[in-house]
C-alpha cells in the first residue's frame, strides 16, 4: 500500500489538515492507517490532484507515516442547498449556512456555531445592519460603497455558486459580480471556501478569494470602512459584555488593536454563558501582510490592507497612503481562515492554528 510521511516541522500539530501531492489522481474511496497510533482517519483526494487528511497530536520535528487503504470514508461535511442557501453540517451537527440569494446586498455566512451550537456571530445588528455575520466587503472601489446597504451603497451580487460535501472538508465555489448603486459592474470575484471536518472546540471556515478587474481597472480607496474578511460577533461577545479582543503580538481590545497591523486577531466572551471565540487567520502569501485591523469593541473585526493611511497614531499617518490600483483584465488573491472555537485564544491554541495555516507539516507520497 502507499504510503504518506508527514514531518511535524518547528511546531505541534493539533487537528492540522495536511495535503499530499500524489503522482496520479486518487480514484475511489481511501482511508489513512496512522501506523503510530493504529487510527483509521477518512481522506479525501482533491481536484488539483492532492489528498487530505486531518492529522491530529504531532509534535514539533516528529515524523510520522500514514498508510493508505482503499475504504470507504462517510461524507463528514455535509451540504444542504436551495439554491439560495447552504446548509453545513459538520460530524452531524450543524455549524453555519451561507446565504447567496440575488435578493441581498452580499453573500454571508450566518449562523456561525461554537461549541454546543453556540451562536457566535450576529446577522443585522441594529448600530451597523450592514455587519452580516461572516463576510466579505470593501467600502471604496471605484467610488463605490460596497460596504454599506444604505440607498446610495452598490452590492456584491452572487452569480453562481456550488457545493459538495466530503470526507475531510466540504467545499463551496463561488462567483459574484460588484456593483455601484446604479447596478453597473465594478468587478468580478471568485471564492472558494472550504469547511473542515474538525471537532466544534475548533472549526475553521478557509478562503481563497480572487478579485478580478474583468471591467477595466479598479481602484481601491483607503478607507476604514472595510474588510476584506468581516465577522461580526454576537452582542454577547462584545467587549462592553463579556468580550475581549487580542491580537497575535498581545494588544488587546480596540485601544491597542485598531488599525495595528497583526498575523491574526481572535474576538471571545461568554456565548450563552459558554466561553467561546472567534479568530481572524492572515495568509503570509497575501498582499501586504500583515493587514491591519478594523477591530472595534462593538463587536467588529475586519481585515484591511487598503485602509492603512486611515489608521493614524498619534496623528501621524503609519504607512500613508493605502490606495490601491488593480489594472484591467489582473487578478488579487487572498487567503484567509476564520476559526470558531472554545475557550480564548490560549485554549483553542490560535498561535499553532495559524502556523497549521501558513507553516504546514511537510507530506511526501511514497509507492
Amino acid at each position: 500500500m502507499p504510503l504518506i510521511v508527514v514531518n511535524a516541522g518547528e511546531h505541534d500539530r493539533r487537528q492540522c489538515p495536511v495535503f499530499v501531492k500524489t503522482p496520479q489522481p486518487v480514484e475511489g474511496p481511501v482511508r489513512v492507517l496512522d501506523k503510530s497510533t493504529g487510527a483509521s482517519l477518512p481522506a479525501q483526494a482533491t481536484s488539483d490532484g492532492r489528498l487530505a487528511f486531518i492529522a491530529d497530536c504531532l509534535s514539533a520535528g516528529e515524523t510520522r507515516t500514514y498508510e493508505t487503504h482503499p475504504y470507504p470514508s462517510p461524507e463528514l461535511v455535509q451540504l444542504d442547498d436551495d439554491g439560495e442557501s447552504m446548509w453545513v453540517r459538520v460530524g452531524g451537527e450543524a455549524f453555519t449556512t451561507y446565504l447567496y440569494s440575488t435578493e441581498r446586498k452580499r453573500p454571508y455566512f450566518y449562523p456561525v456555531l461554537g461549541p454546543g451550537g453556540k451562536e457566535l456571530t450576529e446577522e443585522d445588528p441594529s448600530d451597523h445592519i450592514h455587519h452580516r455575520s461572516l463576510y466579505v466587503a470593501y467600502g471604496e472601489v471605484n467610488g463605490a460603497d460596497c460596504w454599506g446597504e444604505g440607498k446610495n451603497s452598490g452590492s456584491v451580487k452572487a452569480m453562481s455558486a456550488s457545493g459538495t460535501g466530503g470526507a475531510v472538508f466540504a467545499q463551496i465555489n463561488a462567483e459574484s459580480v460588484w456593483q455601484d448603486k446604479d447596478g453597473n459592474a465594478l468587478m468580478t470575484d471568485e471564492i472558494v471556501w472550504r469547511i473542515y471536518n474538525l471537532p466544534s472546540t475548533r472549526r475553521i471556515i478557509e478562503s481563497k478569494i480572487v478579485f478580478k478587474a474583468s471591467e477595466g481597472d479598479v481602484v481601491f480607496g483607503d478607507t476604514k470602512e472595510a474588510g476584506i474578511m468581516c465577522v461580526r460577533v454576537a452582542p454577547s461577545l462584545k467587549v462592553s459584555n463579556t468580550g475581549r479582543i487580542v491580537n497575535s503580538f498581545g494588544g488587546v481590545n480596540e485601544a491597542e488593536t485598531w488599525g495595528k497591523r497583526a498575523n491574526w486577531c481572535d474576538y471571545s466572551g461568554l456565548a450563552d454563558g459558554v466561553r467561546a471565540g472567534i479568530a481572524t487567520l492572515d495568509h503570509i502569501s497575501n498582499p501586504r501582510y500583515p493587514c491591519h485591523w478594523h477591530v472595534r469593541n462593538y463587536g467588529l473585526m475586519g481585515t484591511n490592507i487598503f485602509g492603512r493611511g486611515t489608521f493614524q497614531r498619534g496623528g501621524q499617518l503609519i504607512d500613508g497612503d493605502g490606495s490601491f490600483t488593480l489594472k484591467a483584465g489582473e487578478t488579487l488573491t487572498f487567503r484567509y481562515q476564520v476559526a470558531a472555537h472554545a475557550g480564548g485564544h490560549l485554549e483553542a491554541d490560535i498561535e499553532g492554528a495559524f502556523h497549521n495555516f501558513v507553516h504546514p507539516p511537510k507530506a511526501e507520497w511514497r509507492e
